[in-house]
């Protein structure tokens, strides 16, 4: 494998070489961006959308003792948003500071199943458009838990989560799960790590029944605890799917020189828009399973 990465290394090198020179001041006079990211589903209690403002990285002062006052100095909070139906309904959205996003209950607004919705923002004198979809929602998933390796104070466990794909469609997938662990007055959450394997596609499997696992550990007690699980699985557009396994590689891979950064999508319209307005279906199932007991 080093061979491999000296040589990637060395043709970096090589082409750099062969690249114009880039004044550092032009990077400086980099516009701002409008940034606008929402994401609908039928299954939402609250209708929202982030509308802010991008800056160059560079060049940017950043008040690393207040983090809130720098979120405050990039929020647009005088924007107009609006989303519309196929059929012309419409509903605006208001800002929310608590929040920092424009939001709407979703009993204001219908989002069903394979519509098609219209966002509009007119933010800093200019409009900006987008459209998305909403996908099939997956109608069921099935579970299996194995008991994997152990030792004096620990036992594995394997959580298997599988689901049907819909066929003859393109279809992206995003799955996940949370425990649930109540001892006594004590109640603790914790996230079920698929790692990249939380992304999937039906690319090679048109269908057919999509699973991924993932593992989770717990000290054994002398008596019977029971975790209660819920499973997640996600039917999202393509553009959405893009945009949070770029965002998961680049947290993934920060500080690896060897990698590129992944460049997150975007299908904001607009002159100096940027950002991501998507359809998506949560599938959601609770389960509730007991513990192994000291052995």
């Amino acid at each position: 494998m080093s061979k491999y990465i000296q040589i990637s290394f060395v043709l970096a090198l090589l082409c750099s070489a062969c690249q114009d020179p880039v004044d550092a001041d032009e990077l400086l006079n980099e516009e701002d961006r409008t940034y606008i990211v929402g994401y609908i589903s039928p299954a939402d209690t609250l209708l929202s959308v982030h509308v802010s403002t991008t800056k160059a990285a560079v060049g940017t002062p950043i008040d690393s003792n207040d983090p809130l006052a720098d979120v405050e100095k990039f929020i647009i909070k005088d924007a107009r948003v609006v989303i519309r139906d196929e059929e012309n309904n419409a509903v605006e959205l208001t800002y929310n500071p608590e929040r920092k996003n424009y939001q709407v209950a979703a009993t204001a607004f219908d989002v069903i199943e394979g519509g098609t919705y219209f966002l509009q923002v007119s933010a800093k004198g200019k409009d900006f458009t987008s459209t998305c979809r909403i996908p099939k929602k997956i109608p069921s998933i099935t579970e299996k838990i194995t008991l994997g390796e152990k030792n004096e104070f620990y036992q594995d466990y394997i959580l298997d989560i599988a689901f049907q794909d819909f066929a003859n469609e393109k279809n992206h997938y995003i799955i996940g799960a949370t425990a649930e662990l109540r001892e006594g007055e004590q109640v603790s959450y914790f996230p079920l790590d698929f790692e990249l394997n939380s992304f999937l596609t039906d690319a090679i499997g048109d269908g057919e029944t999509i699973s991924r696992y993932a593992t989770f550990s717990y000290g054994f007690t002398d008596e019977a605890v029971s975790v209660k699980l819920t499973l997640q699985v996600t039917n999202v557009e393509e553009i959405l799917y893009s945009n949070l396994r770029a965002s998961f590689l680049n947290d993934y891979n920060d500080g690896n020189p060897f990698v590129e950064y992944s460049i997150a999508p975007n299908n904001i319209e607009g002159d100096g828009g940027i950002g991501v307005f998507a359809g998506y279906q949560l599938t959601e199932k609770v389960i509730e399973y007991e513990l192994a007991t000291t052995p």
